[in-house]
């Protein structure tokens, strides 16, 4: 019903990535949204290493083979049915495996290396949202960063919000002001900047960087010790369940969470305003 592309301009890292997967979990846990998070990069395994570790995908893959879809093979698989035109959004669910069940999904990425052999099977990947857009409440895409690729384009041509990420680097931030003339091309399309992994004793902190760039819709998510511990130890689905927002000011595990929070209740209020008619960039 919703299609939610995460992108950067600049290759450099910008905590896309793990911002994706902050705000997807946290979001299954606190609201009532069927989610699909779908790995558009190249060669990246970070948001499948944050909910299983390698033993756990061994067993999985044991189970699956006696008489289920080999789901490590699955978006493969998936692209073959959709250009077969023997897809649907039921089958989509079939090839993804379950966060939580019901609430968050995740459709891996393609296995392939080749950056050549991955743009051509991208370009089924329009397909491929817009079947599973009739069946999840919310589609996150994972998008490789720049806006060289016309899968890229193609995909943010279809999103109704983009979240154009970055980290504390001028740079970066000039690069998202410059890229912005870009995106409002797009017409109709709801732009948030965010910034990955902030750290509030910088320089460009979210109120200095929001000054700056003279736009409002800036969000951040704190850096955090605990959140990325969980993301190395394929932890994140039991750290959302059990952490919880403490009224200490030094808490920062709150602080976090309030970050995530606020990320995805600003998106929740774009898709409401886009929802209504009532869209305001600035």
């Amino acid at each position: 019903m919703a299609i939610l592309s995460f992108w950067s301009g600049d290759k450099k890292e910008t905590g896309q990535t793990l911002s994706i997967v902050a705000i997807a979990t946290y979001m299954s846990v606190e609201h009532n949204y069927k989610t699909l998070v779908i790995d558009a990069t190249l060669d990246d395994d970070t948001i499948p290493r944050c909910f299983w570790n390698q033993d756990v995908n061994k067993e999985i893959k044991k189970v699956l083979n006696q008489g289920k879809l080999d789901i490590t093979a699955g978006t493969e698989g998936l692209m073959s049915a959709i250009a077969s035109n023997k897809t649907s959004p039921e089958i989509i669910s079939n090839y993804t495996k379950v966060v939580f069940k019901n609430r968050l999904d995740i459709l891996m990425g393609l296995k392939t290396k080749s950056a050549s052999d991955h743009e051509k099977t991208l370009h089924l990947y329009t397909d491929l949202i817009a079947a599973a857009n009739k069946y999840y409440d919310l589609i996150i895409v994972d998008l490789s960063k720049t806006a060289e690729r016309e899968s890229t384009s193609q995909i943010l041509q279809m999103s109704d919000v983009i979240v154009y990420t970055m980290s504390q680097n001028l740079k970066q931030i000039n690069s998202y002001v410059e890229n912005k003339r870009i995106m409002t091309a797009l017409q109709g399309k709801i732009v948030i900047p965010l910034i990955g992994s902030m750290n509030g004793y910088c320089k460009y902190n979210l109120k200095n960087v929001m000054k700056y760039i003279n736009d409002r819709n800036l969000v951040c998510i704190t850096y955090n010790n605990a959140f990325l511990e969980a993301t190395n130890e394929a932890k994140v689905s039991e750290f959302f369940l059990n952490t919880r927002i403490s009224k200490k000011a030094w808490d920062r595990n709150s602080q976090f969470l309030l970050s995530v929070a606020d990320c995805s209740q600003r998106i929740i209020d774009k898709f409401e305003e886009m929802k209504y008619g009532n869209v305001s960039q600035s």
